[in-house]
């Protein structure tokens, strides 16, 4: 068996992999590379650039947290199997924001970013399956790449605070303490740091967020999410 008849047959239940056209699944299958990592080791490092797309079909992983909010780490979820992580990274330019940590012997499937990029360059109709599965997380529609900057502005600030505090959805439930410095996104900001610090005024206003010098805290996950909804973020639009 092929490792890409072998990783079909892993991820034939999947239904966002089910979901991909043909010509894409053979694109991933063709360029994922298997990692095996043993308990404790690192898999991701908070601060590197973006290294691809991940599928976890084994094990557990653990995200690691900036140092005020380390009381908030949850244990580790049992999530559906493959599990995809690390898709933020194609619509955001920011370097990794976690240490993500192996909990126990784990086996993942990783689409480096770079190949990533060559595919979504050639094929840039393959962006919406992307951001179909960023949506999924964000429990919002994520916009085209190059529509992202067209949203007003307090909803693409909300949309970016989703991303950053849900970007790798159910696995991990912690993150809800966000750096000021992790917000400026050329991709999907596009504003000055006084428009953004005047629309997080607003937000903290209404109780949406709250303001601790350089970190921001989600209060209310739910108004964040509302007040990111748009035209071009509603679910399946």
């Amino acid at each position: 068996m092929t490792n890409g008849t072998q990783w079909r047959s892993w991820l034939i239940n999947d239904h966002w992999f089910n979901d991909l056209p043909a010509s894409l699944q053979d694109s991933l299958l063709l360029g994922m590379r298997q990692r095996r990592v043993t308990p404790g080791k690192l898999i991701l490092k908070r601060g590197e650039p973006a290294c691809g797309l991940y599928a976890l079909l084994a094990g557990s992983i653990r995200f690691g947290e900036i140092k005020q909010q380390r009381q908030w780490l949850a244990p580790p979820s049992a999530a559906t199997r493959p599990y995809w992580f690390g898709e933020v990274s194609l619509f955001d330019d920011r370097p990794r924001r976690q240490d993500v940590y192996a909990e126990d012997q784990v086996i993942l499937l990783q689409m480096p970013q770079a190949p990533l990029n060559q595919l979504l360059a050639q094929n840039p109709r393959h962006w919406r399956w992307f951001g179909e599965l960023l949506g999924r997380k964000l429990g919002l529609g994520v916009p085209p790449l190059d529509q992202m900057t067209s949203l007003p502005t307090d909803e693409r600030v909300a949309l970016r605070l989703l991303m950053l505090s849900e970007g790798y959805g159910e696995i991990d439930r912690s993150v809800r303490i966000i750096s000021v410095h992790e917000l400026p996104s050329s991709r999907c900001l596009g504003l000055t740091p006084e428009v953004v610090d005047r629309v997080l005024g607003q937000f903290a206003e209404h109780g949406i967020i709250r303001r601790d010098h350089d970190f921001i805290s989600v209060l209310d996950l739910e108004k964040l999410r509302r007040t990111a909804r748009h035209r071009l973020t509603q679910p399946g639009v």
